[in-house]
């Protein structure tokens, strides 16, 4: 009998099976450790779209209530207007609460913070840390931000959270271990604009793509009683189509599945079903990535896009001037429509300085639907 899907592309859903982060959960228990007996170690989880930070946050969370440590998952919605930080600093605060049962009932904690909603920003969250811990019976709590990218990084809400962090009260009188999950550009902005921020958030934990052998495994145990196999050429063109990308992978496996012919996925299905699950991401994700791109820098785009390589500036002016591109084309400006497209992060630059498409398989839907 075949039982019902267990892939999970929604983003912000739990996979069925949770695989390949090994040293980043015992990276955390020894940060817990570490943290219960002297001064909490706060970390930043890095990791691009898709890579699996609200997954592994969830698992943080599991990991320290097992031991006995509270834990708060609060995940952080959009906050862009620089006149906003009360609302930022009120936001966290609610979500914590709403994340430490200790604090809710009859503490009366709920009153409390609304009426110190008349202090300052950096105040009002001290005050609210310090009472909030007052009902927390143990050595530690762990809040976990999810998201802080949408948080304005005008407001200063992170460089708040260091200040307060860094308080003697807090430090005497409370053990709260913070855990920021992050797009790698947004942290960047925190640390630009609050220089103090990169050096206080010291502990980094960086989520990279899936290894093949952690893809292929995390597959085969999410088909386990399901009634339905793929073989081991599609094993293998899922890794390298997605290329260990945690959520393009569960994407693609889910549309696998649900054309399974008689409890089997064969390869000869595979170009088709492929092209569907491309469509998805185009519409889930990509389109509105590429629509981020003027007409100019989609010129520039689509250069990277025929040469499949990575490129320096003078790559892309050359091609612009042999193929006879740069007609119309503002070639003195090939270096500043790269930076924006980085910027816009539909480009990232490689450690040799060199730019290509940041997606794999964002390349391979502007080759099949842009090109």
């Amino acid at each position: 009998m075949i039982t019902p899907n267990p892939f999970t592309p929604q983003s912000g859903w739990e996979p069925r099976v949770f695989g390949g982060r090994d040293e980043e959960l015992k990276y955390f228990q020894k940060i817990l450790s570490e943290s219960a007996v002297n001064r909490a170690n706060h970390i930043v989880v890095l990791g691009e779209w898709g890579t699996g930070k609200t997954s592994l946050s969830k698992q943080y969370k599991k990991i320290s209530q097992n031991i006995g440590y509270p834990a708060s998952l609060c995940p952080i919605s959009r906050i862009n207007s620089k006149s906003h930080l009360k609302d930022a600093i009120s936001l966290i605060s609610e979500e914590m609460l709403a994340g430490f049962p200790q604090a809710g009932g009859d503490s009366g904690l709920h009153e409390k913070f609304k009426k110190k909603g008349s202090l300052q920003p950096q105040v009002q969250f001290t005050k609210f840390l310090l009472d909030l811990w007052k009902y927390i019976r143990a050595d530690l709590a762990v809040v976990l931000l999810d998201d802080i990218q949408n948080l304005d990084v005008e407001s200063g809400v992170i460089d708040i959270l260091r200040s307060v962090l860094s308080k003697e009260e807090i430090l005497k009188n409370t053990n709260y271990l913070f855990v920021l999950c992050s797009t790698p550009k947004g942290w960047e902005g925190f640390i630009d604009k609050h220089n103090p921020v990169g050096r206080f958030f010291r502990k980094r934990v960086y989520l990279k793509s899936l290894s093949r052998i952690d893809t292929r495994k995390i597959i085969e145990n999410s088909l386990k009683n399901t009634g339905v196999s793929f073989s081991e050429k599609v094993e293998e063109r899922v890794y390298l189509d997605a290329l260990g990308h945690p959520y393009e992978t569960q994407l693609l496996c889910s549309h696998l599945y649900d054309a399974q012919i008689e409890g089997q996925v064969t390869a000869d299905i595979y170009d088709a079903v492929f092209k569907n699950a491309l469509k998805e991401l185009g519409r889930d994700y990509f389109e509105a990535l590429f629509r981020r791109a003027s007409e100019r820098e989609a010129e520039v785009l689509a250069i990277l896009m025929e040469k499949n390589r990575p490129m320096v500036i003078g790559d892309v002016r050359s091609v612009m001037i042999t193929e006879k591109r740069a007609a119309n084309f503002p070639i003195a400006n090939v270096k500043n429509f790269l930076y924006r497209l980085e910027e816009k992060e539909l480009i990232k630059r490689n450690e040799k300085g060199e730019f290509e498409i940041s997606d794999p398989m964002f390349l391979k839907y502007l080759k099949m639907f842009k090109s």
